[in-house]
């Protein structure tokens, strides 16, 4: 069975060297642009780190795993040049701008889907490696089974992650930082307020949860098929990178790994295996402590000595040649690579000749090197003599001149793309109504809406024969494991009864509606801020869709009318996307309604809402509204109104008021359309 690829964090040169030094297999790491943490020292001169880990045998994965603004396509275009220069060994991307440029521009660039991207379901891998991806991540919230199935997807790698902080929202679906601070987590720039006192029903520190630890899994996960096991911790201290690596390397090699040192250099109060488990209860919460913190310094000179030296992990086959009047030859060869150096005339032998033994003795000498010696050969005629110190000096000349040989930089091939200018917006402004339940609507909401989305459970027979022209189906935004093969089921239905059109929010729900031949509309939570996304989805199939709210107005005007663009102009904003929810007490679920509220240190409520006890969302207590302000709107963008908990006369009357162009009464958001987010 082929080893499983053990993937440390870089966040800086620091971080790099302990990766590399404790036997990763490669590192993940971000230019000084568009990863998704800014906040790490990151990295000026990519070619340097590619050549300093590719002479050590170690793969370099870059992270462009951010959404970028229209206004940035020129900066990301030379980013991404500046990758393929580099001859990094892929990139991670989450914006679908960045697969468009990738593919255009340098096709033969591997591509990795980022967990940014949200992938909980074997669909969702399916869809990524059918656009090209060759490795993707999966979300941190699935189940054994739920990784299971998704490895089984043939035609692309999966990777997993085994070591590290787990957010409290599933990633690429966080807007709490940039709703409340301005600072965008999918632009790289959270602030983590999520780890800050919110509490629930008794329970402190209800959006924190503890370290993920699967070290204790790596065999299991290798007996899936995932091919890569990932540790996270870009922002983490090199002595975390350090113990984190060598626990894992020692797990996958069969050995016992040191989890009282991995849980004391950093942990919050312990691991938790609760996703892997489908164990998703009050354990799984903890905070980082004092005592935590004071444990961490016992050990962090222990394990800074254990990395000091150069890991040997890469095999030479060597042979040494002596022949009378000839100059002595050795050759190393490791992998592919083979290189040839020469040195003294060997002299008579006096008293001893050379052999096999005392030749390998010295070139096993290669200590401080990233080298091992697997075979070696000796061929010569009898009586003939050279020093171990001459030997020597040719085993350390052809060592240096293997890693220069294998630290040898291929850029990838590059290539100037055509990127869609802005232009005017063309298409009719409609007026589309996303709703949570059928309750919610009323025969004054569908006069209103030109297009009403529902949930396609909801959708049956009479609200089509009422309002044959207006209801569409909406695919629910997250699916794991069995839930993909129910909404499958649902999709079938409604297209049955006439349904040809879907909303989209995730990999899976894309995938699935192509899967069933139905046109798509992108919901808000995509997250679309740049013309070359909207030209990726187009191709994915997408016939409109609505901008991400984190798009400011002006950003808006600038991205070119590909597709019919949205935006949402009303809404409850989803701030963060539950699988372990907030509400659930030390009895799990027990009799919540389903719905509940979280507070912060300061007082203020935020409502959760349940989805089936499958997943669970916290919304923004003040609603973005934009009735009084829809002059502001870019013209020939669409209208779309979120419901969730809102009754129906609730709903109604938001409609109402937009529609008459009147304030809000009470408190209220613009969201982040006139404060550009960072």
């Amino acid at each position: 069975m082929k080893k499983a690829e053990i993937l440390a964090p870089a966040g800086g040169e620091a971080q790099l060297t302990a990766a590399v030094r404790s036997g990763a297999d490669a590192v993940y790491l971000g230019q000084k642009t568009f990863n998704a943490r800014m906040g790490a020292d990151n990295f000026d001169d990519l070619k340097a780190v590619v050549s300093f880990c590719h002479a050590r045998g170690v793969r370099v994965y870059v992270t462009f795993n951010t959404l970028w603004k229209q206004s940035e396509t020129g900066d990301a275009v030379r980013a991404l040049e500046n990758v393929a220069d580099s001859g990094a060994d892929a990139i991670l991307a989450a914006d679908m701008g960045t697969v468009f440029l990738a593919r255009e521009c340098c096709p033969s660039l591997p591509l990795h889907a980022s967990t940014q991207m949200t992938v909980t379901s074997a669909a969702g891998v399916r869809l990524m490696r059918d656009m090209g991806f060759s490795r993707c991540v999966l979300a941190r919230e699935m189940s054994r089974e739920e990784i299971r199935e998704a490895a089984r997807v043939e035609g692309i790698e999966t990777e997993v992650f085994v070591h590290g902080a787990l957010c409290m929202s599933l990633s690429g679906q966080c807007f709490l930082s940039s709703v409340l601070g301005g600072r965008s987590g999918n632009r790289g720039r959270c602030a983590q307020p999520c780890r800050l006192d919110f509490s629930s029903g008794g329970r402190e520190y209800v959006l924190s949860l503890k370290d993920l630890s699967l070290v204790d899994k790596i065999a299991e996960l290798e007996a899936m098929g995932v091919d890569s096991l990932k540790i996270e911790g870009r922002l983490k201290r090199p002595e975390y990178v350090a113990a984190a690596v060598t626990a894992c390397r020692m797990a996958r090699d069969g050995e016992k790994p040191d989890m009282d040192t991995l849980q004391k250099v950093f942990s919050r109060s312990g691991f938790t295996q609760g996703y892997y488990t489908a164990q998703r209860n009050a354990s799984m919460f903890g905070i980082r402590a004092k005592e935590d913190e004071e444990k961490s310094r016992e050990v962090l000179g222990r394990i800074r000595e254990n990395y000091r030296r150069e890991y040997p992990r890469l095999p030479l086959d060597a042979v040494f040649s002596a022949y009378p009047g000839e100059e002595a030859r050795l050759t190393f060869t490791c992998g592919e690579k083979t290189v040839a150096v020469r040195g003294p005339v060997p002299e008579r032998a006096e008293n001893r000749e050379l052999d096999e033994e005392s030749i390998r003795a010295v070139l096993e000498k290669l200590g401080g090197t990233a080298f091992y010696l697997r075979r070696s050969a000796l061929r010569t005629a009898p009586s003939l003599w050279l020093s171990a110190s001459a030997v020597g000096a040719m085993r350390r000349e052809a060592a240096d001149m293997m890693s220069e040989v294998l630290g040898r930089v291929t850029p990838w091939p590059f290539k100037t793309c055509a990127i869609p200018d802005a232009g005017e917006k063309t298409s009719p402004v409609l007026r589309r109504v996303f709703l949570s339940s059928r309750e919610q609507l009323t025969d004054e909401t569908a006069a209103f809406a030109d297009l009403v989305y529902l949930p396609l459970s909801q959708i049956g027979p009479d609200l089509i024969e009422r309002w044959p022209e207006k209801i569409r189906g909406r695919i629910d935004r997250v699916l794991f494991g069995q839930e993909e093969e129910n909404e499958r089921k649902n999709l079938r239905e409604i297209h049955a009864l006439g349904i040809n059109e879907v909303s989209v929010s995730s990999p899976a729900g894309i995938a699935l509606a192509k899967q069933e031949g139905l046109e798509m509309y992108g919901e808000c939570t995509l997250g679309i801020m740049n013309g070359c996304a909207l030209r990726q989805y187009a191709r994915l199939g997408l016939m409109g869709c609505d901008l991400t709210f984190e798009c400011a107005f002006d950003e808006m005007k600038q991205i070119p009318p590909l597709i019919p663009l949205g935006c949402a102009v009303y809404a409850h904003l989803p701030l963060m996307t539950f699988r372990s929810c907030p509400l659930r007490g030390k009895e799990g679920c027990g009799k919540c309604p389903g719905s509940g509220e979280v507070r912060d240190r300061y007082g203020l409520s935020f409502p959760v809402s349940c989805r089936g006890r499958r997943y669970s969302v916290m919304l923004n207590p003040q609603p973005l509204y934009l009735g009084d302000k829809a002059g502001l709107i870019p013209r020939g963008i669409s209208h779309s109104f979120y419901f969730t908990l809102e009754s129906a006369a609730e709903c109604a009357a938001a409609l109402r008021l937009f529609r008459d162009g009147r304030p809000w009464e009470g408190p209220f958001t613009r969201a982040l359309y006139l404060r550009p987010v960072k």
